[in-house]
């Protein structure tokens, strides 16, 4: 317990050195603004999107960042030399980036929406689509060596989550089979921030988010260990 509080902390320190706490605050900033300018996609179903949009930048692009910056150090090296648990590492990087993902969000909610929000829709929509996207990508991640490689993994794979669910989701096209995308469940979730959402749709939202970080926190480990730490291909 320890050593995950210090490397919480450490984490807290990496976020604030490599600006990724400056960039998490300025994107919510240019997503009130947009409301604010555009007033025709100030609506409910824009602010699920930006909702959903910071925990994806923070899970998906800035753990990438952090897993590359940590490689071009050596720091990761410490995982083979030192006690320091793998385990501890990812928890670490979820903790400390989910909490950032919880603050942008209520930020954003605060600007944009006022204080009259349901508080245990977004606890459980940042925290559960925050730790999975984190995890994938730590998968995503463990294969590339550049930023540059990283980004256009990062983007395709970004887009094939999104796009089938944006599309359910704001009734241009609607199809069942969208819900075996997970993205789908946190835009469920997320949508029950601003408005009433199904007890079904809440459960399936929950359990299948659940069953998906489950499953990538198995292949991110598996993953990280063999193409990170021994440095498999």
């Amino acid at each position: 317990m320890t050593q995950l509080k210090t490397m919480v902390k450490w984490e807290f320190i990496l976020q604030s050195r490599y600006k990724i706490i400056h960039l998490s605050i300025a994107s919510v900033v240019l997503y009130f603004l947009a409301l604010e300018t555009i007033p025709f996609i100030n609506t409910e179903y824009f602010r699920t999107v930006f909702l959903f949009l910071d925990p994806a930048l923070i899970g998906i692009m800035f753990v990438g960042a952090l897993v590359l910056f940590e490689k071009t150090e050596n720091t990761l090296q410490a995982l083979t030399v030192t006690p320091m648990e793998t385990r501890n590492y990812f928890l670490a990087k979820i903790i400390s980036l989910t909490a950032l993902s919880i603050i942008a969000a209520l930020l954003f909610l605060f600007l944009a929406h006022g204080f009259a929000f349901n508080y245990l829709y977004m606890f459980l929509g940042i925290i559960l689509t925050s730790v999975f996207l984190i995890l994938l990508g730590f998968i995503l991640v463990s294969r590339c060596s550049s930023l540059n490689e990283y980004l256009l993994t990062m983007v395709f794979s970004f887009l094939i989550l999104f796009i089938p669910p944006m599309l359910h989701v704001s009734g241009l096209y609607e199809n069942v089979i969208f819900y075996l995308w997970p993205s789908q469940a946190s835009f469920f979730l997320l949508k029950g921030v601003f408005s009433e959402v199904a007890l079904w749709e809440t459960t399936y939202s929950v359990v299948y988010l659940t069953l998906w970080t489950t499953l990538c926190y198995y292949l991110a480990k598996k993953a990280f260990y063999k193409h990170v730490i021994m440095g498999g291909k």
